[in-house]
């Protein structure tokens, strides 16, 4: 299981991807990246040595392919949770770096708002390159090897139509993307949002995910599921 290290020695944005959670065999690196602070995360297989990067907002991805080669790991493929633009504001940068053979892997039901990724951009002060299309279109039950890891994906519309989550049940541990966070959820204000499917998407994590899972979301700190459903008013 991945252990939560000190939030007081790594607060803080700072330069460079920061160790997040650790077991022996994963770990996982982090660092909010564009305005809105979007936690972009590296899961990385120790054993295997193969990392994948989920949700390429970051516009300077050799940091994180540097902070991976300085942990043992190689980037291998890219995970997207959705395609809202603080979530793929560095896919065109980080795929052009990391070349072909490292595979995009998200959800059909987003593409449109992929597509619009620039025009998001002008809304919230980003300026964001089209994103490149899809190279593995992924959705409800599909798993993601990531060396020795299963990354279960789960289809969590509400956020967005293509929004899923990324489940690693031997780590106990899912990054959220930004359907849940700590004490609150993602937005349903925004085009292409579905309130109601959200409520559904947070009913069915409530009922499927153990209570002793680590949340990694897409925004704020890091968190519980028992937490969660404990304290998250949108959850109680």
């Amino acid at each position: 299981m991945l252990r939560a290290l000190s939030r007081r020695q790594f607060s803080g944005s700072g330069a460079m991807p920061r160790l997040m959670l650790e077991s022996d065999t994963a770990i996982l690196l982090s660092l909010p990246v564009t305005p809105v602070q979007m936690n972009q995360a590296l899961l990385g297989c120790k054993k295997s040595g193969e990392a994948c990067i989920i949700d390429a907002g970051d516009q300077t991805p050799q940091r994180w392919v540097d902070a991976a080669s300085a942990h043992g790991l190689t980037i291998t493929s890219i995970l997207q949770t959705h395609g809202h633009v603080d979530h793929v504001a560095g896919l065109a940068q980080t795929k052009e770096l990391l070349g072909a053979e490292v595979k995009i892997h998200a959800c059909k039901e987003d593409w449109a708002i992929f597509k619009s990724a620039p025009m998001q951009g002008m809304m919230f002060g980003i300026d964001c390159p089209s994103p490149p299309p899809i190279d593995v279109e992924i959705g409800e039950g599909d798993e993601i090897k990531v060396g020795e890891h299963r990354v279960q994906v789960l289809h969590t519309p509400g956020h967005s139509p293509g929004h899923v989550c990324f489940y690693v049940e031997s780590e106990k541990l899912m990054v959220s993307g930004d359907l849940i966070f700590e004490g609150s959820i993602g937005r349903t204000d925004l085009p292409l949002c579905d309130g109601q499917a959200m409520m559904a998407s947070l009913e069915r994590i409530k009922r499927d995910i153990p209570r002793d899972t680590t949340l990694f979301p897409g925004h704020m700190g890091v968190t519980t599921m028992g937490k969660e459903i404990d304290t998250n008013p949108f959850l109680r």
